[in-house]
């Protein structure tokens, strides 16, 4: 492991709990880049958005989350995975990376994005260090066909405080 990836002592959490469907597809923050994933001979195809992007320094501190006690530089977002063919997809696995690094790998998970709608996820960062960094995050998982799906979401831009 490089002394880059121990020094940030950053947690990602996913809160399944926090996790909400939607048949909604609308973006009250305004439009941001989108990737997409779509599946050759499936149907299931699924594009993630992350809002605001880049993320502004929040400061809010992490409490139930050993890894963040005593990291003052915190950040929170909203991640929506939307499905837009009228397929549903069912995500399994979640890979998180920070700054270049994996720091999260979480299989077993039953993320279902349902046809023609979407799921929010609320992604949380701590860092140890007052600098800009960066997340991205790729789910894994297959479309109603059994079709399998990969995808990544834009890099998103957590901004150092001001």
């Amino acid at each position: 492991m490089s002394a880059k990836s121990t020094s940030y002592r950053l947690v990602f959490l996913l809160a399944l709990l926090m996790v909400s469907s939607a048949c909604s597809s609308s973006n009250p923050a305004g439009p941001s880049d989108n990737d997409q994933s779509q599946t050759p001979g499936g149907t299931g195809t699924v594009r993630a958005t992350v809002n605001p992007n880049p993320v502004p320094f929040s400061g809010t501190p992490i409490t139930d989350v050993a890894g963040c006690a005593g990291r003052d530089h915190t950040w929170y977002y909203e991640l929506t995975l939307e499905e837009t063919s009228g397929s549903p997809v069912t995500f399994h696995s979640q890979i998180d990376v920070f700054d270049g690094f994996v720091v999260n790998n979480h299989s077993g998970l039953q993320i279902e994005v349902p046809a023609n709608g979407s799921v929010s996820l609320s992604p949380r960062w701590c860092s140890s260090t007052n600098a800009k960094h960066t997340a991205q995050h790729t789910f894994t998982g297959t479309d109603a066909k059994g079709a399998r799906i990969t995808l990544r979401s834009q890099l998103v831009n957590l901004m150092a405080q001001r």
